[in-house]
């Protein structure tokens, strides 16, 4: 959830029945509609394609601290881990930019000339997930961001628990491409052979499609998928 939309008494309320909640917490881009966007708008490096949102320098010290003061405030809404969205700025500071031929603001075409680059991106989100489950005390479980946490679970075995990963059937309602449901099925086979839960968020709005993706992930021995018919998720 984000808990910056939902009640304190609603969330006590799931806490009471057993409910384990997840906070919402974008690591590697900055949402124009939040409040703090402002504060922050500076390290945009590039837009967001799709989203009205900007991906940032997450090495910039300020980012790394604001994730970390947004963790706190979502474990004192009562949440028991964070949801870290957009660690796949490693994939796209790696390669993606590149590939997408993303247009790059003048702090992203000085960061990706920066030879360490890369590197220090995944230090500092590697930081940020340890200083989040060790110190703020909340489990983190990452969506998507499969070249970060691959390389993280090599790191830091044993460390992650569990993994979400959006979109392996389905994407905005359509069939996801064959090759990249090729691709999300063995990284996310690859996280169960670590002994990681493994969950999913698949967007399909007919009945026979959400029958086929409840049957895929019983038939791959994954752990649970979440079906939506919004890409935003709001209202369901």
């Amino acid at each position: 959830i984000d808990t910056e939309g939902v009640r304190s008494d609603v969330i006590s309320k799931a806490l009471s029945n057993g409910v384990r909640i997840y906070g919402y917490l974008n690591a590697g881009s900055l949402e124009k509609d939040r409040t703090y966007y402002s504060n922050y708008k500076d390290l945009s490096i590039a837009k967001y394609d799709g989203w009205d949102e900007y991906w940032v320098d997450v090495t910039d010290p300020k980012w790394k601290a604001h994730l970390i003061e947004e963790a706190k405030k979502i474990k004192a809404a009562g949440a028991t881990g964070v949801y870290l969205d957009n660690s796949d700025i490693l994939y796209m500071v790696e390669e993606g930019f590149k590939l997408d031929k993303t247009k790059m603001t003048e702090l992203g075409k000085q960061c990706l000339q920066k030879q360490s680059y890369q590197e220090e991106v995944y230090q500092v989100l590697s930081e940020v997930v340890k200083t989040i489950q060790n110190s703020v005390g909340l489990t983190v479980m990452p969506n998507g961001g499969d070249t970060f946490v691959e390389k993280f679970i090599e790191d830091n075995e044993g460390f992650i628990k569990e993994i979400n990963q959006e979109s392996v059937l389905y994407i905005d309602n359509e069939k996801q491409d064959s090759g990249d449901t090729k691709y999300l099925t063995k990284y996310m086979n690859w996280c169960k052979q670590q002994g990681i839960i493994v969950r999913g968020i698949e967007y399909i709005n007919t009945e026979a499609g959400a029958q086929r993706a409840i049957n895929y992930y019983k038939d791959q021995g994954w752990d649970s998928v979440y079906i939506s018919t919004k890409k935003r998720l709001k209202g369901d």
